[in-house]
C-alpha cells in the first residue's frame, strides 16, 4: 500500500457492512470485525429519543417500561424502520472508528436477493445518511462467498448457503456472477418462533431471548446427540403463575423440524435445477455454509447427505457478510463485476459461454 493510500485508508476507512435481521457487523479491511452487536434500537417514546441500540436494547426486549419502545429496523433481510436503522448504522459506525481521526468512511452493505429495487436504494440511503461518504450495495450471497474464502471469479461453479436471522440464500456462483439464486424467507427468527410456539403449545410461554437461548443450546438437525434438558424460565399459562421447567432437546428438535426442512428443500430445489457441468463442479467444490444457521448441531451432515454434494462450514460463519463486503470494497475490479452497476449484458453472455444462464437479482 502506498503512503498515500495508507493516510486515505486512516482517514476515510473501507468498511464492510452486514445489516442483519438478527445482528449488524462492522468490518473493515485489514483491522478485522470492527462492532458486531444485535439489529435493535430502544426509543424513548415521550421524548422521541435513542434509548439504547444493540445488546443494550436486547437486553430491554419484553422488560421495557410503556414509555420505551424496543424495536428491530431489519426484517427479513430489509428495513421495516427507516429511521432506527439509520441510527443503528451511525452509531455502530461510529462506535467502530471512535478511536482515530477521520473524515466519512466508504461503506458497502449486502442486500438479499429477494430484495426489490425499492428496498436496495432504502438500505443505501440509510448508509448514506448515517455519514458514510461513498455507499453502494452487492448481492448478500456473493459477499458471503468472498468472506468464506471463495474465489467467486473462478470458471468453476460454488455453492454458497448463508442462513441468517431473517433469510437464507442459497446461491450458485461462476466467474463473478450469480448462476442460480434462491432467497428464502426463513431464518434464525422463525426457528426461534417455532420453539415459542412448540411451547406455547404445552401452556408454557417463554420469552424471545429464552427461545434463542435453546436454539442455540439444544438445537439440532438429524440425529439428536444426546444432551441433557435445558431448565428455562417463563410463564405457566395455566396456573398463570412463573415457573421453570426443564426443556428437552427432543422438543427444540422437533419444532425446529419445519423451518429447517423448508432449508434443505430449497438447497435441493437449485441443485435439480442445476445444468450438468455446474452440478460436476459441486462435487469437487462442495457446499459452502455461512451464517448463524452453519452452527446448528447436524446441519453440514445432514445437508451433505441429502444432497451427496460434500459440505462444510466457513470458518468464522457469523462474521462472512461483513468481511466479504468490505473485502469487496477494496478491490475495484471484483466491485465493478458484482456491483449494482455492474454490466449484466457481460456478466450474462460470459455465462453462455459454459453453458449456463444467469439469475441475477440486483
Amino acid at each position: 500500500m502506498t503512503v498515500i493510500g495508507s493516510v486515505r485508508s486512516t482517514l476515510s476507512p473501507d468498511l464492510g457492512l452486514d445489516l442483519g435481521t438478527s445482528n449488524t457487523v462492522v468490518y473493515e479491511r485489514g483491522a478485522g470485525v470492527l462492532v458486531s452487536e444485535p439489529s435493535v434500537v430502544a426509543f424513548n417514546t415521550r421524548t422521541d429519543e435513542i434509548f439504547a441500540i444493540g445488546h443494550a436494547a436486547k437486553e430491554m426486549e419484553g422488560r421495557a417500561p410503556s414509555h420505551i419502545s424496543v424495536v428491530r429496523p431489519i426484517s427479513r433481510g430489509t428495513i421495516s424502520n427507516f429511521r432506527a436503522a439509520q441510527t443503528l448504522i451511525a452509531r455502530l459506525v461510529d462506535r467502530a472508528l471512535a478511536a482515530r481521526p477521520r473524515i466519512a468512511p466508504r461503506l458497502v452493505a449486502s442486500i438479499p436477493g429477494c430484495a426489490t429495487d425499492i428496498e436496495c436504494k432504502a438500505v443505501e440511503q440509510a448508509v448514506r445518511a448515517a455519514g458514510a461518504r461513498y455507499t453502494t450495495y452487492v448481492p448478500q450471497a456473493v459477499a458471503a462467498a468472498v468472506g468464506a474464502g471463495l474465489d467467486v471469479t473462478n470458471l468453476r461453479a460454488q455453492m454458497i448457503v448463508d442462513i441468517g436471522g431473517g433469510t437464507t440464500e442459497i446461491a450458485v456462483l461462476g466467474t463473478a456472477g450469480v448462476i442460480r439464486l434462491a432467497s428464502l424467507q426463513v431464518g434464525g427468527d422463525v426457528l426461534d418462533q417455532a420453539i415459542l410456539q412448540r411451547l406455547r403449545f404445552q401452556r408454557f410461554a417463554i420469552g424471545a431471548r429464552t427461545a434463542e437461548r435453546l436454539k442455540l443450546e439444544l438445537g439440532f438437525v438429524g440425529r439428536a446427540p444426546g444432551r441433557d434438558s435445558l431448565l428455562v424460565n417463563g410463564n405457566d399459562l395455566d396456573a398463570a403463575a412463573p415457573r421453570a421447567r426443564l426443556v428437552s432437546e427432543a422438543l427444540v428438535g422437533e419444532a425446529m423440524q419445519e423451518g429447517l426442512a423448508r432449508i434443505l428443500r430449497g438447497i435441493t430445489s437449485v441443485l435439480e435445477s442445476l445444468p450438468p457441468d455446474v452440478s460436476a463442479d459441486l462435487i469437487e467444490s462442495g457446499i459452502t455454509l455461512t451464517g448463524g444457521g452453519a452452527l446448528i448441531t447436524g446441519i453440514a451432515s445432514e445437508i451433505g447427505y441429502r444432497t451427496n454434494v460434500p459440505t462444510t462450514i466457513a470458518p468464522e460463519p457469523l462474521t462472512c457478510v461483513a468481511r466479504g463486503a468490505g473485502e469487496i470494497l477494496g478491490s475495484p475490479t471484483l466491485l465493478e463485476q458484482v456491483g449494482p452497476h455492474a454490466d449484466r449484458f457481460t456478466r450474462w453472455y460470459q455465462s453462455l459461454r459454459i453453458g449456463m444462464r444467469e439469475s441475477y437479482s440486483p
